[in-house]
Order: C-alpha cells, then structure tokens, then sequence
C-alpha cells in the first residue's frame, strides 16, 4: 500500500535529512507491546498530522515516515518492527485522508537513532518521525 524502500537506502535518506536539515516531527505514537497496529490512544495525533498533509500548502510534498523502536529485542527484530509500524501509520493516513501513496515513504531504523540513548528502553524511543522531503 506505500512506497517502502530497500534496506540500503535507510541510512542514506538519514544523511541527506541532517545534511539539508529537513523540516521534521517527532510523534509519540503508542503501540501496543509486540504490536504494529495503531492504537485508539495515537489516533488524535495522526488525525491532526493526516489533516495538516491535506493542507493546499502541502499538497505536493513527499514524506518520510519513519518508524523507530527502543532497544529491547534484537537488531532484526526491531528493524522489522519499525517497518511495520511506519507502514501501519502510512496506511491510515492513506486509508483515512486519502493521502496518496506516492507521497509517503514509510522506512523503519529499529533502534539505530535512539530518542533517549541513555535510556535504550525508554518509551521514547517507540516513536514515528515525519519528514518533509520537499524543502
């Protein structure tokens, strides 16, 4: 349902978001423990980013939607989980704003850029960041 992108790439977009320091947000987005679904407790956040991508200012911009994990768990667990989470946010927004797919990019870093680092399992760091790529 959204554009993904190859595992190889990930690291590369993460360069070119500090390099040209992309306008993004950190959103607390709450899943449930071993979960990818999204909860009734994150909708009013996503509702709020889902109609601010509506916007007209906005309606040619691509986005990163980024999923992040704690350090819980191991590395490719938690990389898998991040994805599934990013895809499970860029669905809803899809799915209830009719956010074109074209203009998502849902990429998961599983633990790689800690909110917290010196709290690994803090809650924290379970969160999505979106990006506007098209400064």
């Amino acid at each position: 349902k959204t554009r993904g992108i190859r595992f190889e790439e990930r690291k590369q977009l993460a360069t070119i978001v500090k390099t040209y320091d992309l306008p993004s947000i950190d959103l607390e987005i709450y899943f449930d423990y071993d979960s990818d679904k999204v909860t009734a407790r994150a909708r009013p956040d996503l509702v709020e980013l889902g109609k601010a991508l509506r916007n007209d200012a906005l309606k040619d911009a691509v986005f990163m939607v980024s999923g992040h994990t704690d350090a819980a768990g191991s590395d490719d667990y938690n990389l898998d989980l991040s994805e599934r989470r990013a895809r499970s946010v860029t669905s809803f927004l899809i799915d209830t704003f009719g956010i074109s797919k074209d203009r998502l990019i849902a990429v998961g870093y599983g633990e790689e850029q800690l909110k917290t680092p010196q709290m690994p399992e803090a809650a924290e760091n379970r969160r999505v960041t979106v990006v506007n790529m098209s400064k």
